[in-house]
């Protein structure tokens, strides 16, 4: 792969990790009730995510999806349905008492619920499907051009989300 084709990739997905979603308000949900250091599974259960996204794309896939565009327009509208009908349940649903557990929750759990709520995600499996297949090319080894952009995602991955629970940290001691 050349150094242009790395750069573009970084900054493409760079630019679409950094746009909030669930994975950021996660990650800075975590940060203000645990701190830094202490929501640190967090990241690397973010991390580990965008690896297995990847892996689902270098295993094939995402050939299927770029073969076969109506499946993502079939899982696109599976969605709309799926979030209509939360919409529906949220609607008709009576309010509730809502019990805040102040305990903590161990690091094992924090990073498996952060790895959840990141491969439950569309946006970062639909990115993920769109994004990696735009910088491969055929003039390099498939597994190695593979390897470097998996690698390369997870580290953005938890470069960024780590960046999320620095600022959240640092502004909950200034709130």
């Amino acid at each position: 792969m050349n150094f242009t084709s790395l750069t573009l990739f970084v900054v493409t997905f760079t630019s679409i990790l950094i746009l909030p979603g669930p994975n950021s308000a996660f990650a800075v949900g975590q940060s203000l009730k645990y701190g830094v250091f202490g929501s640190l599974p967090v990241q690397f259960g973010f991390m580990s995510a965008t690896g297995l996204h990847a892996l689902l794309v270098f295993s094939g896939l995402g050939l299927i999806f770029q073969q076969h565009p109506f499946i993502l327009i079939i899982l696109k509208w599976f969605g709309v349905m799926y979030l209509l009908f939360l919409a529906y349940k949220a609607f008709i649903s009576k309010p509730s008492k809502i019990e805040v557990s102040p305990k903590e929750i161990s690091k094992l759990k924090m990073f498996l619920s952060a790895m959840l709520v990141s491969l439950t995600n569309p946006k970062a499996l639909v990115a993920s499907i769109m994004i990696y297949p735009l910088f491969l090319s055929a003039q390099y080894s498939y597994a190695l051009q593979a390897v470097v952009l998996s690698l390369l995602a997870m580290v953005i991955s938890f470069t960024i989300y780590s960046a999320y629970s620095m600022a959240a940290s640092a502004l909950r001691h200034r709130m």
